[in-house]
């Protein structure tokens, strides 16, 4: 049970954004995938996700392979995501944005809902017993009916990562996800991310904080101009001379 990458390449108008890139990422494992800006991280997101369409290679979920799929297909099979900008309405509150990840998973049709029948009557109790739960391990329940746009921008990456992992997800990529962060918040965001794991989620995470890497990742890939640079763990490539140069500059050195 994995997500696999083959060497997928993707283009915008001749400009490569991505070059042959191959990753295999299996459920319970956190991989990290790093690089400066412009290196493709994102965009190999929008390609295992389908928000973006690969030139060549393959990207297969569960045995399923999902080249030309559409986003929502991928939902289904059990793929979430957040993105690097986090997108919601503004007017609608902490608990509202939670609930609308669990519209995937949904059963019940909407004449269903609006005739309040018993079994959509028992899957709104269900979902919102569930975002009580989720709200309160990522200390969100305070927030519960704040408005989106009166939060801090580290409380909505939180409450983005609360409505990804709604969908109960076998897979989840999170894009800088504790950008933003007090430390005290990229503490419980670690904790909840290896909680992730410990429960079977594929964890792919995309983070600039290399020391959050560090502590989270059984394995790191490295991205640059578009194509794999490194990949091992993450003490291998904190000592490798290229990550240095690349990643961190004659700072670094």
């Amino acid at each position: 049970m994995s997500v696999q990458v083959h060497e997928v390449t993707v283009d915008f108008g001749g400009i490569v954004a991505l070059s042959k890139v191959s990753l295999k990422l299996e459920r319970g494992q956190i991989l990290a995938v790093i690089g400066p800006n412009g290196s493709g991280k994102s965009t190999l997101f929008n390609s295992i996700t389908g928000m973006v369409t690969a030139a060549s290679g393959k990207i297969i979920v569960d045995d399923t392979p999902v080249d030309g799929m559409q986003p929502h297909r991928r939902i289904a099979l059990g793929l979430a995501r957040t993105f690097q900008t986090p997108r919601f309405d503004p007017h609608i509150t902490v608990e509202e944005a939670v609930l609308c990840g669990f519209y995937p998973v949904s059963q019940s049709g909407m004449l269903s809902a609006l005739l309040r029948a018993p079994k959509s009557a028992r899957q709104e109790q269900t979902f919102s017993e569930r975002c009580a739960e989720i709200l309160q391990d990522l200390r969100l329940s305070e927030y519960r009916h704040t408005r989106m746009g009166e939060l801090p921008m580290g409380q909505v990456r939180l409450v983005e990562v609360a409505r990804a992992v709604a969908n109960n997800p076998k897979y989840i990529l999170l894009d800088e996800p504790a950008a933003g962060l007090a430390r005290d918040e990229q503490a419980m965001l670690s904790y909840e991310v290896r909680r992730l794991a410990e429960k079977g989620v594929g964890v792919l995470l995309v983070e600039h904080n290399f020391n959050l890497i560090r502590e989270l990742a059984q394995h790191v890939i490295v991205l640059n101009r578009g194509a794999m640079l490194l990949s091992g763990s993450a003490e291998d490539i904190a000592r490798d001379k290229s990550f240095i140069d690349v990643y961190l500059g004659s700072s670094g050195r």
